[in-house]
């Protein structure tokens, strides 16, 4: 289980803590505790949650048909000249020499290890969700499908799996490459196969990114992610900002690649959207996440969800008893609330933003704000209206006493369109 101790009060981070001078520690320790710690229990129960949803709104002409699952990968481009002789890359088609005609032949190849680098990052971690995902659904699910298994089993989608969207070029490429595939731009022409991607997590800039794409694929993801903007503002964000600019020194990319400023850990490690202050070596710097590998805090990774629902209604509302009352849907409810409308009232101004400031799924995240909104919280544009900021108030009056929460017997203020169905 996970206890009231916060990664930066960890032994885990007492060396990482230690680098820094005293006047920086307390910042260094407050962006320790805003990494999103997802653990591979966490990120599978996610990806089959989405995947399950695709199999389970399919329409009736679709229930008998497979969907064919890949695992994010980097794929194959080339150099061309564009007009006024600019450079420019051309994504090639995924199934080699089928960017016309009629495509055939096996799948995509396998991910293969090289013996003189071992490291694959989270395309294993993928591939072998995906092998398991396949065998539990059988003829539900294939695998890498090439051209020919596509045709002969009649697959409704293609989906891409991954674990994160960062700034969302690596996952466009690969929709790029299906799309560059002349069968599969065909099939979807008269509506014969849906192109679609699933991921555990990914930033809005990302998300926007692999939207934008001219095939229109549907994107589904269990949260968006906590980055340097969403998780702080004001003078906060610039003192962090600052001391990831500060180390290591001289960083090329100091707040992550494409200046992603990424706050979430994976089991088997962060993306390189992260800020480099938490895993790079660069100058003799000891990282928080050696190697971009999180297994080292695996202690710190949240037990269940409630565990952190509870942390976040701690940090964020200053709830520090939450979490015996999270086993009562209509409390839970009512706290899950009140992060949300705290996460506006700091800036969030989307579901995405708000679920990657609450931690909380966006789809839980959407429902919410379509039930404050009925009960004149929030407004359209997604901003707290005056009765939102009272109920805010009235939260830290009670805090200040005895924490009440709503119940059936006595549910003060709480209006019942938010109450537990």
């Amino acid at each position: 289980m996970l206890c009231n101790m916060t990664v930066s009060q960890s032994e885990f981070a007492r060396t990482w803590l230690e680098q820094f001078p005293g006047s920086e520690r307390g910042t260094a320790a407050r962006l320790a505790d805003a990494v999103m710690l997802v653990s591979h229990d966490a990120l599978y129960r996610a990806l089959r949650t989405l995947l399950d949803e695709i199999l389970a709104t399919r329409p009736d002409s679709d229930i008998d048909r497979p969907v064919a699952l890949y695992a994010e990968r980097e794929v194959e481009t080339r150099d061309v000249e564009g007009d006024y002789g600019l450079e420019l890359t051309k994504v090639l088609p995924i199934f080699p020499r089928t960017e016309e005609g009629r495509a055939t032949g096996a799948g995509v190849p396998p991910i293969v290890i090289d013996p003189n680098n071992q490291e694959i990052g989270s395309e294993g971690a993928i591939a072998n969700f995906i092998t398991g995902y396949q065998r539990l659904h059988r003829n539900l699910v294939t695998s890498h499908p090439g051209p020919d298994t596509l045709r002969s089993t009649r697959a409704s989608h293609i989906v891409i799996v991954t674990d994160f969207i960062g700034s969302g070029q690596r996952v466009w490429e690969m929709i790029e490459a299906f799309w560059r595939v002349a069968t599969v731009r065909s099939w979807a022409s008269y509506g014969r196969i849906r192109l679609a991607v699933v991921a555990y997590s990914g930033t809005e800039a990302g998300l926007d990114r692999v939207r934008s794409h001219r095939s229109q694929p549907s994107v589904r993801v269990l949260n968006a992610c906590p980055t340097l903007w969403s998780s702080f503002g004001g003078q906060e964000q610039k003192e962090v900002t600052a001391l990831c600019r500060a180390h290591p020194k001289k960083h090329q990319t100091p707040l992550g690649y494409g200046h992603g400023g990424a706050l979430i850990a994976f089991g088997h490690g962060m993306p390189n959207n992260a800020p480099p202050i938490l895993h790079s070596r660069k100058g003799g710097w000891l990282p928080l996440f050696v190697n971009r590998s999180a297994l080292a805090a695996d202690q710190k990774f949240p037990a269940d969800n409630a565990d952190a629902l509870a942390e976040r209604a701690r940090s964020m509302l200053r709830l520090r008893a939450a979490k015996k009352f999270l086993e009562d849907p209509l409390k839970r409810r009512w706290i899950e609330t009140m992060l949300v409308l705290a996460a506006l009232l700091d800036g969030a101004s989307s579901a995405a933003a708000a679920s990657a400031r609450t931690r909380l799924p966006i789809a839980d995240v959407e429902q919410i704000l379509v039930f404050t909104e009925i009960a004149h919280w929030t407004s359209p544009r997604r901003t707290l209206t005056a009765l939102g900021r009272r109920e805010l108030r009235r939260l830290q009056v009670r805090r200040a006493r005895t924490v009440m929460l709503p119940s059936t017997e006595q549910p003060y203020y709480y209006p019942t369109q938010l109450r537990a169905r």
